[in-house]
C-alpha cells in the first residue's frame, strides 16, 4: 500500500485501495502531463452493469417490439458461448425504440439505481483526469445511450463515449450493429480508431477489459473485495491476475 505523503493531495480512501508495485507508475503519470485515459463502465465506475439492467427494464415493461419468448435467457446462453454476440444481440433486441425512450429508461435506472453505486475511487480519478487536462474516455460494451447518460453525471461529454452502437434512422434503432463490439479486442480497435492512439492509462474490472489495459502504458485493475459475508474461499479473480502481471490494483472495499 502507498503512503499518503506519495500520493499528495488524493483522497484517503483512494490511497488505502491502490496496490502492487506497479501503483507507483500510476501515481507518477497522475502526476505528470495530460495525456490519454480510459475508463471500462460497469464494475469499473460503478457496482452493476448499466446496460443489462436497462435491458431488464424493456423486457419488464413490455416495451421491445419483437421480443423472443425468453430475450434475457437467450441473452445469458449467448453470453456462455461468446460475450461479443450476446452483447450483440442485446442491442438489437432494442431495433424499433427510440433512442430519446432508450435515454430517458437509462437516465431514470441510473439516477436511481446506479448513481448510489458508483465508486468514489474510480470517480475522483476519472474528474480529476478530465480536470487536469486528459483526454478522457468512456469504453463499454453496454449500449451508448446509457452509458453516454452515465458520462454527462461525470462531466464527459458524448463524443467520449466508445460503447456498443446501433444505426438509426430518424431517431428510431435499427437491428444493424456497429462493428466491432466494444469488448475484448474491439475495445482498444475502437479507441484508436476514436483517439488516434492507444490509452496512457486504463481501468477494467474484467477478464473483457485484458486487451484495452494491455494497450496501455500503465494498467490499472480495479475490483471490489469480497465482503465479509462473501465465502472466503471466493476471492476476487480478476484481481488475483492482476496480481500475476504485476499491475497497479485498485482494491474496492465491500460497502
Amino acid at each position: 500500500m502507498l503512503r499518503s505523503s506519495e500520493i499528495g493531495a488524493t483522497p484517503e480512501p483512494l490511497v488505502r485501495a491502490l496496490r502492487g508495485k506497479a501503483a507507483a507508475a500510476l501515481v507518477s503519470r497522475l502526476a505528470g502531463p495530460p495525456g490519454l485515459a480510459a475508463f471500462d463502465a460497469d464494475g469499473t465506475l460503478w457496482d452493476g452493469d448499466l446496460g443489462e439492467a436497462v435491458l431488464r427494464d424493456l423486457v419488464a415493461r413490455r416495451r421491445l417490439l419483437d421480443s423472443p419468448r425468453d430475450p434475457w435467457g437467450e441473452y445469458l446462453r449467448l453470453f456462455e458461448v461468446g460475450p461479443a454476440e450476446a452483447f450483440a444481440y442485446a442491442g438489437r433486441l432494442m431495433a424499433g425504440l427510440s433512442e430519446l425512450e432508450v435515454r430517458e429508461t437509462s437516465a431514470r435506472i441510473f439516477a436511481t439505481e446506479f448513481a448510489p453505486r458508483v465508486f468514489p475511487e474510480t470517480r475522483w480519478l476519472l474528474e480529476t483526469l478530465a480536470g487536469n487536462g486528459w483526454e478522457v474516455y468512456i469504453v463499454s460494451a453496454s449500449n451508448r445511450w446509457s452509458i453516454e447518460v452515465a458520462a454527462e453525471v461525470f462531466g464527459l461529454p458524448a463524443d467520449r463515449v466508445v460503447a456498443l452502437d446501433l444505426d438509426a434512422e430518424r431517431g428510431i434503432l435499427t437491428d444493424r450493429v456497429r462493428l466491432p463490439v466494444p469488448t475484448l479486442e474491439g475495445k482498444p480497435a475502437l479507441l484508436r480508431a476514436r483517439s488516434g492512439r492507444n490509452p496512457d492509462l486504463a481501468f477494467g474490472n474484467s477478464v473483457l477489459d485484458i486487451p484495452l489495459l494491455l494497450a496501455a502504458a500503465v494498467p490499472v485493475a480495479v475490483g471490489l473485495l469480497p465482503g465479509l459475508l462473501s465465502p472466503a474461499s471466493h476471492p476476487n479473480a480478476f484481481l488475483a491476475q492482476a496480481a500475476q502481471r504485476g499491475w497497479a490494483r485498485l482494491e474496492i472495499p465491500a460497502a
